[in-house]
């Protein structure tokens, strides 16, 4: 009895460590990521709006910081998330929409969407938020189709958003990463060459 009262307490204090992550399917609450159809995480609250500029200017410095978070340790993750997401750029607005007046569909006319998208966006009335007047950021997994709308669960209080990256693909790996792996068979392929030989000498002698 003894035993089992302490395997349950160890159980639960192993569930309350546990990080707990926003729910999958959300009604209002911009800051998960099942609130945007494709998202695989999502990084926020952030108070006010952070999503400034247009189309082609550059990423600001509190947007570059928030992106980072998102790419490498996001408050909201789901399934599919695997971080760190180290070949996405980022650095310009690709696709910027204003005055959206509480609308859930995201239309960025002829920029193409497709694969690994980042997307940010304000919320100045959501009253399921707390503050209320929140920027929040998703990563977004869109597959090989190309779209040119993203959905949002409840666009309650969405007032505008941009595109910071599109087209991107899960787990490429950088020209560092390409040598160091190339070295690498070749060490194995000079190691396995070494013992053919060595077997060879030893069956002559």
């Amino acid at each position: 009895m003894r035993r089992k009262l302490m395997m349950a307490l160890a159980a639960t204090a192993i569930a309350c460590a546990t990080p707990a992550y926003a729910a999958v399917t959300p009604s209002n609450d911009p800051c998960t990521y099942g609130y945007v159809s494709g998202a695989i995480a999502c990084q926020g609250y952030y108070g006010g709006n952070l999503i400034t500029g247009s189309v082609g200017s550059a990423t600001t410095s509190a947007e570059l910081n928030a992106i980072n978070l998102l790419l490498t340790n996001a408050v909201s993750q789901g399934p599919g998330y695997t971080p760190p997401y180290l070949n996405l750029d980022y650095d310009t607005v690709l696709g910027a929409l204003s005055n959206l007046n509480g609308t859930a569909t995201l239309n960025f006319g002829s920029l193409n969407l497709s694969g690994l998208t980042i997307l940010g966006a304000h919320f100045g009335n959501n009253i399921e938020s707390d503050p209320n007047n929140i920027t929040a950021f998703w990563l977004l997994d869109l597959g090989s189709t190309t779209t040119h709308t993203i959905t949002l669960s409840n666009g309650q209080g969405s007032s505008n958003a941009q595109i910071f990256a599109t087209g991107g693909t899960p787990g490429v790996p950088e020209p560092a990463t390409w040598a160091m792996m190339l070295l690498g068979f070749a060490g194995i392929g000079m190691a396995l060459r070494g013992r053919a030989q060595q077997k060879v000498l030893m069956q002559v002698a």
